[in-house]
């Protein structure tokens, strides 16, 4: 049996697929299977971010200080010098 290459693709009409990467076989036929994916719709960043930050100030989120992240900046800058 030969190998089975699995890729992705978008209909472009009735008789054409366009492949979102090349495979490794020259001309021939083919077998084709075709399993629609459901794509869910884009957001616009500005909404998944706010979507983000309710969910992290709904379950208490606090996020490190200036302060905190610098001693951790130079506590791992100090630590190239062992």
């Amino acid at each position: 049996m030969e190998t089975a290459y699995i890729v992705t693709g978008t209909l472009t009409d009735e008789h054409t697929v366009t492949l979102d990467e090349a495979l490794p076989l020259s001309q021939g036929k083919v077998r084709l299977s075709v399993e629609p994916i459901e794509s869910a719709p884009k957001r616009p960043h500005d909404e998944v971010i706010a979507e983000i930050w309710a969910r992290q100030q709904a379950r208490g989120h606090q996020p490190r200080t200036r302060e905190e992240i610098d001693a951790d900046i130079q506590a791992e800058r100090d630590s190239w010098n062992d």
